[in-house]
């Protein structure tokens, strides 16, 4: 799968939370301190978003850890997607690719849990 899919699937992602939380791409850019632009781009995945904003994106939208923007919930179970079910993972990644994201995202959620790069220094980024 190319970057370009996986971006498009963020963003369409972060564009349905938001609309189900009633919040216009202004509001939701101004609690994640980017622009309105932006926010427009990144939702058409025409936008690369850095870590800290994905930690912001999800606080935003209520969500409990910024890998629930990649792990959609899945429709009536009550429980989140495992990396098994990530839609990047129908369209060309493989176990070790789809893996490596998992490692790449439990380091990210595992530094923000000891108090390392997480939510402080997200704030002070913006």
């Amino acid at each position: 799968m190319s970057g370009r899919q996986i971006y498009r699937n963020l963003g369409i992602r972060i564009k349905g939370l938001r609309g189900s939380l009633g919040l216009t791409q202004d509001q939701l850019a101004k609690q994640v301190g980017i622009s309105r632009a932006s926010l427009a781009n990144i939702e058409r995945g025409k936008q690369q978003v850095l870590v800290h904003h994905l930690f912001a994106l999800a606080e935003a939208l209520q969500l409990e850890s910024p890998s629930d923007l990649l792990l959609a919930p899945q429709a009536g179970s009550g429980r989140h997607r495992t990396h098994n079910d990530l839609p990047l993972a129908e369209e060309g990644l493989t176990d070790k690719q789809r893996q490596e994201v998992l490692r790449l995202m439990g380091g990210v959620l595992e530094n923000d849990d000891h108090g390392n790069p997480g939510e402080n220094s997200r704030r002070e980024d913006q």
